[in-house]
């Protein structure tokens, strides 16, 4: 196996996902280097062609999810469709999937029919709930998940309602994170065994692994603890006016607050009470602590606070928008973004990856055009000949 087109090469993944959580899963293991086969609805593709973000008309949803990736198409309801998906079912080791709950077995390609046709097939299935679940059959969506789960009621500021998460499809992109690390289980598995496996995938379940202490902490207490604007664990710790704009100074630890103190003169917070932590946290000397650091943050402007707050050691700094990120030295090192060609737009920066090793160099490619690999997958890996794929083409099975 070559190390130089990263450590997943020499594996092929077919992936049958629409919108985001399946797309990234199948993304992070092209980036990885696996051989990734976009599945796409002849005639349409993956929803995404066809909604998100556009510039000058020109989708950018599809290619952001959809980097090293080839595109073929299927009708998915044709026959001649579904007997092309059991050849690639034969020729590949991983098959990841989103539809809704049983709409593979509507095709008649059910896990026990895939495990039969490739034993050491890994198939890999996201849905809302999970199989099992009372509400397997329920649509899952990220902001459905956010509702259902208690997140979107955590994320409120004092006197709001909940809110959404601002637009920002997280929980999509963990059930892709999580499923693609169950992947890489199924696969060291698979190589003690040589027998394949099912993965079932609930964002529903991503979601309550997120909540982290807040389950604990209700289980026993009753209590939820809603801190959108003020810490309760820490102080000061927690987000502030600027002069120009908003910054976050996270300086509650003992020896964090002692490096604020380096920088201002206040009597308030110079008060020797506050030296400890649990004097800072008591209701009774919180405010005093947390508009006393208010009253320091307005001095400056948040470009200010970056550079005072790294001088000093404390984590904190300018709330930045999109357009700050885009300006920031960080955001171009390493893998964080890649430049990649867009048809009609040129290069354009996307997210890349958070994964970087020691002895592998990743490569990324552009998002493919719809079906632009048919002859390459159907004719190379399935060994049809150019009459029979413009039959196929005919036919509208393709």
């Amino acid at each position: 196996m070559s190390a130089d087109k990263g450590p997943l090469t020499g594996l092929r993944v077919l992936d049958l996902g629409r919108h985001i959580s399946c797309p990234t899963c199948g993304m992070t293991l092209g980036d990885l280097g696996a051989e990734v086969i976009k599945v796409e609805k002849a005639g349409w593709g993956d929803d995404t062609r066809h909604s998100g973000e556009f510039v000058d008309g020109i989708n950018l949803y599809y290619p952001t999810e959809n980097r090293n990736k080839k595109s073929i198409t299927v009708n998915f309801r044709s026959e001649s469709g579904k007997k092309l998906l059991r050849g690639l079912i034969e020729k590949s080791d991983i098959l990841i999937e989103n539809f809704r709950p049983g709409t593979m077995k509507k095709m008649g390609l059910d896990w026990e029919t895939i495990h039969e046709i490739n034993p050491k097939m890994i198939m890999a299935s996201i849905s809302g709930y999970g199989k099992g679940s009372p509400y397997q059959d329920r649509p899952g969506f990220d902001s459905i998940m956010s509702a259902t789960t208690g997140i979107m009621d955590l994320n409120r500021a004092e006197g709001d309602g909940p809110r959404i998460t601002g637009g920002i499809w997280f929980i999509d992109i963990m059930a892709g994170m999580w499923t693609t690390i169950a992947i890489l289980a199924a696969l060291r598995r698979r190589e003690a065994t040589g027998k394949g496996q099912y993965i079932d995938t609930a964002m529903y379940d991503s979601c309550l692994y997120s909540l982290n202490t807040y389950i604990p902490f209700y289980d026993k207490s009753g209590i939820i603890s809603r801190n959108a604007t003020k810490n309760a664990y820490d102080c000061p710790a927690g987000r502030y006016e600027s002069k120009d704009g908003y910054v976050i100074c996270l300086a509650g630890g003992d020896n964090l607050f002692e490096r604020l103190l380096t920088i201002t003169d206040d009597p308030v917070l110079h008060n020797p009470l506050y030296k400890d932590h649990d004097a800072r946290i008591d209701p009774a000397n919180y405010d005093d602590i947390n508009n006393a650091v208010a009253r320091l943050m307005r001095t400056k402007t948040g470009d200010e606070w970056d550079d005072i707050f790294a001088s000093i050691g404390v984590p904190g700094g300018k709330i930045k928008d999109i357009g700050d990120v885009m300006k920031s030295p960080a955001t171009f090192a390493r893998n964080t973004t890649v430049k990649l060609e867009v048809a009609g737009l040129g290069e354009v920066t996307f997210p890349g990856t958070p994964l970087n090793f020691s002895d592998e160099t990743l490569h990324f490619t552009p998002a493919p055009s719809l079906g632009e690999h048919n002859e390459e997958i159907y004719g190379g890996l399935l060994g049809l000949s150019k009459e029979e794929i413009l039959q196929l083409q005919s036919e509208n099975a393709i």
